[in-house]
């Protein structure tokens, strides 16, 4: 919902030169400038993986934290 997620993403990870890279079947970048549904699977995982920042790792946790209270687990 951050209007400049993209731009931060974009500037903090090496996401840009993966879609200068020939690799996979797809291409690994979309429109560029483009928002939030431009990125690619592939590229965000790798992206933050560099950053060692993990981000995708944490998405979801707070669903499967609420399940859990509400099940009483």
């Amino acid at each position: 919902k951050e209007p400049r997620f993209v731009e931060y993403f974009r500037s903090a990870t090496p996401e840009t030169e993966y879609g200068k890279m020939n690799i996979g079947s797809r291409p690994a970048k979309r429109k560029p400038g483009g928002g939030i549904t431009t990125l690619r699977a592939i590229p965000w995982i790798f992206s933050w993986t560099q950053t060692r920042f993990h981000l995708p790792v944490w998405l979801g946790v707070g669903a499967a934290f609420k399940w859990a209270i509400d099940k009483d687990i």
